[in-house]
């Protein structure tokens, strides 16, 4: 099903299924990245991922964090590679400004699950947006802590393509 974003026009295509692992080499070697920084715990620090260590991917980097207690999620960083391409700049916006009612809800669960578990997640799908013909796409969610004990996830998007 197709959603569009009033305020911008973009169509987001939000046909996507969640698989096992990821098969992307860029999000491979953040899954690798993000594993290794894992504690005893099993928990990644915000403050021990240094983006200078995958900086050859970062424009196909996200960090995004709940706001509103939870009931919705604000992109920190979009890498400039995914916004270039979408034609639109969503870093610093919400995901209910990016996205329709039920994208928003279906991604906020998505991500809120993620966070309760502590375990990564990998989307695969379709995109459509300004301009673009039909891509598909691969996503990887890590989620991390801050020194605070808030929550963060750190992601990749890549094109299938690439």
């Amino acid at each position: 099903m197709l959603e569009t974003d009033a305020a911008s026009g973009t169509t987001v295509d939000c046909d996507v299924v969640e698989i096992a692992a990821p098969t992307h080499p860029k999000n491979r070697l953040l899954l690798d990245y993000w594993q290794s920084k894992a504690g005893p715990d099993g928990i990644v620090l915000r403050s021990d991922v240094n983006p200078f260590d995958f900086r050859r991917i970062l424009g196909g980097v996200f960090i995004v964090e709940p706001t509103d207690d939870g009931r919705d999620m604000v992109y920190r960083l979009v890498g400039s590679e995914n916004e270039q391409r979408l034609q639109l700049k969503y870093t610093g916006r919400r995901f209910s400004e990016c996205y329709g009612e039920r994208m928003t809800s279906e991604q906020v669960a998505f991500h809120r699950r993620i966070f309760v578990t502590g375990r990564p997640a990998f989307l695969r799908g379709r995109l459509i947006g300004v301009d673009l013909d039909h891509a598909t796409f691969e996503a990887c969610y890590l989620p991390v802590k801050t020194d605070a004990g808030g929550d963060q996830m750190l992601g990749g998007l890549f094109d299938l393509s690439e």
